[in-house]
């Protein structure tokens, strides 16, 4: 009989900050195929350009603020992002994020 999955516990400290596009870090905390929980820090003026979600993004803001199309997340404040989800990121003073990620992005 195979064992049952265990928890799966992560030292943040111990993984690196990888710079995705100027002034956007992440921090990878747990990846399974598509799948991935990710420590997002947003340096002041940082932009995601314009892009599709082709899977689900579920974000909660830790420090700071990030905004969009439609608004502002800020620090204690979640929003998810369907698959389909078209918007521009930015974040004017910088942010610290954990975002749950079921599928990759397109640019638009």
């Amino acid at each position: 009989m195979t064992a049952p999955p265990v928890s799966v516990y992560v030292d943040p400290a111990s993984r690196p900050w990888v710079e995705r596009r100027p002034g956007v870090h992440w921090k990878t905390l747990w990846e399974e195929g598509e799948r991935r929980a990710v420590l997002i820090r947003y340096d002041a003026g940082a932009v995601i350009p314009r892009h599709r979600h082709l899977g689900d993004e579920q974000i909660w803001v830790l420090e700071g603020a990030v905004s969009d199309d439609t608004g502002t997340c800020r620090a204690g404040a979640y929003a998810r992002r369907p698959p389909g989800c078209v918007h521009t990121v930015t974040s004017k003073d910088g942010a610290l994020v954990v975002a749950l990620m079921s599928g990759s992005t397109e640019p638009c």
